[in-house]
C-alpha cells in the first residue's frame, strides 16, 4: 500500500465518522423534539432532518467504499452492490441539493416584509414543506435509474464498453449515448434551477438583512428582542450552509467537467472530487449543531 493511499483511506474515514456521527446527533436531536418537546418544534426542522438523512446515505455510500478501497481492498462489489451503491448516491445528491433549496426560499419568505411579493405566502409558508418534499422525492427517484441500467463494477466492466468511474463501478456504455445524454441534461437542469433559487433566495435574504440593519442601528443592542436575535441567528446560519453548499458544488463541478474532457483517467483528482463532494454532508451537521441552541453545547466542541 502507497503511503498516498494510506492518508487517503484515513482521511475518508475521517471524515465518513465525523459526518455520520453530526448527522445522527442531529437526527436524533430533532426526533427528540418532536416527540417529548414539540413546543420547542421549529418549521425548518422537518427540512433539516430530511438533509441529515440524505448526508448520511451520501456519507456511507461513498465514504465507505472510497475508504476500502484506498485501504488495499479489491472486488467489494458486484454488479447488483454497484447498480444500488450508485443510485441511492444519485438520488441523494439530488434531494440535497433540493431540500438546501427549499431551507433558503423557505426562510428568505419567511422574513420578507409585509410589503413584498412574497409575504403573501408567509402564513402558510410551513404547510408548504411536506408537500415540496414529497415531490423531490418524485422528481429525483426517476431520473438516475438509466444510467444506473448500464452500472457494472469495475472488475467485470471492460474498457470497450464502458467508461471508467471509480475503482469499484463503471458505467456509461458508449452505445447508449443517447439515453445518457438525456438523464445527464436532467440532472443538469435540476442543479441549474435548484441552485439558482437557492443563491437567488440567499442574496435576497442578505438584502433583507442589511435593509434591517439600516433601520434599527440607532436602537441599541439590548433593547433588541429575543425573537428578533433568534430569528437573525437562524438566518445566518442558513446563511453559511447554503454559501458552503454552492462553494463545494461549484469546485466539485468544475472538476467533473474537467475530468469528462479529459481523454486519461486521473485518480488522483477523482480522489479530489469525491472528498470534495463529501464536505458539506460531513460539516453541515457541525454547523447546525454549533448554531442551535437547543443542541447541548459541548466547550471542546467549535
Amino acid at each position: 500500500m502507497f503511503l498516498s493511499d494510506l492518508v487517503l483511506g484515513i482521511s475518508f474515514l475521517s471524515q465518513t465518522m465525523v459526518g455520520v456521527l453530526g448527522n445522527t446527533a442531529m437526527f436524533l436531536m430533532y426526533v427528540h423534539i418532536f416527540v417529548a418537546q414539540p413546543q420547542q418544534k421549529k418549521p425548518t426542522d422537518l427540512i433539516l432532518t430530511h438533509l441529515t438523512v440524505t448526508n448520511m446515505v451520501t456519507l456511507l455510500t461513498r465514504g465507505v467504499p472510497e475508504t476500502m478501497v484506498a485501504f488495499g481492498m479489491k472486488n467489494i462489489l458486484d454488479d447488483i452492490g454497484c447498480k444500488v451503491i450508485l443510485y441511492m448516491r444519485r438520488v441523494a445528491r439530488g434531494l440535497s441539493i433540493c431540500i438546501t433549496c427549499l431551507l433558503s426560499v423557505f426562510q428568505a419568505v419567511t422574513i420578507s416584509p409585509s410589503t413584498s411579493w412574497w409575504s403573501q405566502f408567509k402564513p402558510r409558508a410551513s404547510h408548504y414543506i411536506l408537500p415540496s418534499l414529497f415531490i423531490f422525492w418524485l422528481l429525483n427517484m426517476p431520473i438516475p435509474i438509466n444510467i444506473i441500467t448500464f452500472a457494472k463494477a469495475t472488475n467485470s466492466a471492460t474498457s470497450t464498453d464502458h467508461t471508467y468511474i471509480t475503482k469499484y463501478c463503471s458505467t456509461t456504455p458508449k452505445n447508449n449515448v443517447a439515453r445518457v445524454t438525456l438523464t445527464l441534461t436532467a440532472s443538469t437542469l435540476r442543479d441549474f434551477i435548484f441552485v439558482f433559487l437557492m443563491s437567488w433566495a440567499s442574496g435576497y435574504m442578505v438584502i433583507v438583512l442589511r435593509r434591517h440593519h439600516r433601520q434599527v442601528q440607532h436602537i441599541h443592542s439590548t433593547s433588541r428582542s429575543p425573537k428578533s436575535s433568534a430569528e437573525a441567528r437562524a438566518i445566518h446560519t442558513i446563511l453559511l450552509l447554503v454559501s458552503c453548499f454552492v462553494c463545494f458544488y461549484c469546485i466539485n463541478s468544475l472538476i467533473t467537467l474537467h475530468l469528462s474532457f479529459v481523454k486519461e483517467h486521473d485518480p488522483e483528482l477523482q480522489s479530489v472530487m469525491n472528498f470534495l463532494s463529501m464536505c458539506f454532508p460531513a460539516l453541515s451537521p457541525l454547523v447546525l449543531i454549533h448554531k442551535d441552541p437547543r443542541f447541548p453545547q459541548i466547550p471542546m466542541c467549535l
